[in-house]
C-alpha cells in the first residue's frame, strides 16, 4: 500500500546496483542486440516489481509505488523482445552537478548481454541533456561483477559508506562527463500531469491488493 511519505531523496544505498544473489530462471531468451529504453509504463510493473523482489531485499513496496506513480520521468526501462530487460531510476542533484543513480537492475535472463552498459550510457545522455556534468552511484563491496563493470565504464571509486540496515559497506563512485557533451540548452524532465499520477496510483494500489490476497 502506498504511504504518504515522499521519496524524492536518495533511497537506501542497497538500491544502487546492489542485487542479492537470485536464482537463474529456466526460461531462455533469444539473443538480441540493442535494447530500446524509454519511460516506464504500467505494463512493465509486474516484471519490474518481481525483479526488485528477487534482487533488492531492502526495496519497499511503498518506495517502488512512489517511483512508479509519481516519478515516472526518472524511471527508465530497457526492453528486449517485448520484455523488461532492466531499468534504472535516477535523481538530479544540481547542487553537486550530479545525476545520481538510485537503482540499476537487470533481469537475470538478460545479464551479460550489455544491458547494464546501455543503461549507464543512457544515464550519461540524460545527465548531459539535463545540464549535469557527473554521474554518481553506490555499489555494495561484495558485488564484484558490478564493481568491475563500473571500473570499465570509467566510474572512479571516491569513497565509501556503511549502512548496517542495508547490507553493510558501499563503495561510492563518480564519473565526470566530457564538457563537450553537456547540452548548451538544458532540457529538464517534465513531470507527469496530476491526473496521470492519480490514475497510476489507483492502478498500483489495486495491483498490490490483488497480490497481497494471492500471497496469503
Amino acid at each position: 500500500m502506498l504511504a504518504h511519505a515522499r521519496h524524492d531523496t536518495a533511497p537506501s544505498p542497497a538500491l544502487s546496483a546492489v542485487p542479492k544473489s537470485a536464482p537463474e530462471r529456466a526460461r531462455s531468451v533469444p539473443a538480441a542486440d540493442v535494447a530500446s529504453i524509454g519511460l516506464s509504463q504500467p505494463s512493465d510493473w509486474v516484471e519490474m516489481l518481481e525483479l526488485v523482489d528477487r534482487c533488492f531485499p531492502y526495496a519497499t513496496e511503498d518506495m517502488m509505488g512512489w517511483w512508479l506513480c509519481y516519478q515516472r520521468p526518472l524511471l527508465h526501462v530497457a526492453r528486449l523482445d517485448g520484455r523488461v530487460a532492466g531499468f534504472v531510476h535516477v535523481q538530479a542533484r544540481p547542487e553537486s552537478d550530479t545525476l545520481w543513480i538510485n537503482i540499476l537492475a537487470v533481469t537475470e535472463e538478460f545479464r551479460h548481454r550489455g544491458i547494464a552498459r546501455q543503461l549507464l550510457a543512457h544515464c550519461e545522455r540524460l545527465a548531459a541533456e539535463w545540464g549535469l556534468g557527473r554521474l554518481g552511484l553506490q555499489c555494495h563491496e561484495a558485488n564484484a561483477s558490478a564493481l568491475r563493470l563500473y571500473a570499465l565504464q570509467g566510474h572512479a571509486q571516491v569513497g565509501e559508506d556503511f549502512h548496517a540496515d542495508a547490507g553493510g559497506r558501499y563503495i561510492v563512485h563518480d564519473k565526470a562527463l566530457p564538457a563537450s557533451a553537456i547540452a548548451a540548452a538544458v532540457r529538464t524532465p517534465a513531470a507527469d500531469p496530476r491526473w496521470r499520477c492519480i490514475a497510476h496510483r489507483l492502478i498500483y494500489r489495486a495491483w498490490t491488493r490483488r497480490r497481497a490476497r494471492t500471497t496469503r
